[in-house]
């Protein structure tokens, strides 16, 4: 490559990058801003393109990746949630996100020649009335049923059924909500 075209090449990779870098600081610093209303943080995310249905979403969350993201109407987002939506991220209505939870669609194949440097990804469905725990991790491709508790640090690799409570490392059946027995 002439070094004409090594310039051009990086002043298209420094364009690339600043305006990255000023949607991603309007997405996650101005709108994560502690100092920045609710009201604030749903109308920046909104006309920034996330398909964002609720109010209730807290400070110091991140979204990278992509805007492919959609929250149901009802649904609560805590502080330092992390989104990343290479594939489509999609959240139910009425919903409870504790503090931290991290929602990974990306990921690397590992095969006979070891890790691949291409980056796969796969969506992550979180269907309604869910309540993730805080610290939880959702990995890529995995569909989490209706009515669902994932308790505090635990982490979903596979598919979870509706109406049950799971924890753990890799998150395993706890109980049926069935066998839950009701609030007085």
């Amino acid at each position: 490559m002439s070094g004409r075209g090594r310039i051009a090449m990086l002043a298209h990779s420094l364009a690339e990058d600043a305006s990255w870098g000023w949607r991603s600081f309007v997405t996650n610093s101005v709108a994560g801003s502690v100092l920045c209303p609710r009201a604030v943080r749903y109308g920046i995310l909104r006309a920034r393109g996330f398909d964002v249905q609720t109010p209730n979403l807290s400070s110091r969350c991140t979204f990278t990746g992509g805007r492919d993201i959609r929250i149901g109407d009802g649904t609560f987002v805590n502080v330092g949630c992390y989104f990343e939506a290479v594939a489509p991220v999609r959240i139910g209505e009425d919903c409870q996100l504790a503090m931290f939870v991290t929602i990974i669609t990306s990921f690397h194949g590992v095969g006979p020649e070891g890790v691949s440097r291409d980056r796969d990804s796969a969506p992550v469905v979180i269907g309604d009335r869910c309540w993730l725990g805080a610290n939880v991790t959702v990995l890529p491709g995995v569909t989490i049923g209706d009515d669902v508790v994932v308790a505090a640090g635990a982490v979903v690799t596979r598919d979870l059924p509706g109406g049950a409570v799971y924890g753990g490392v890799p998150a395993r059946l706890i109980r049926t909500l069935a066998d839950t027995p009701a609030a007085a």
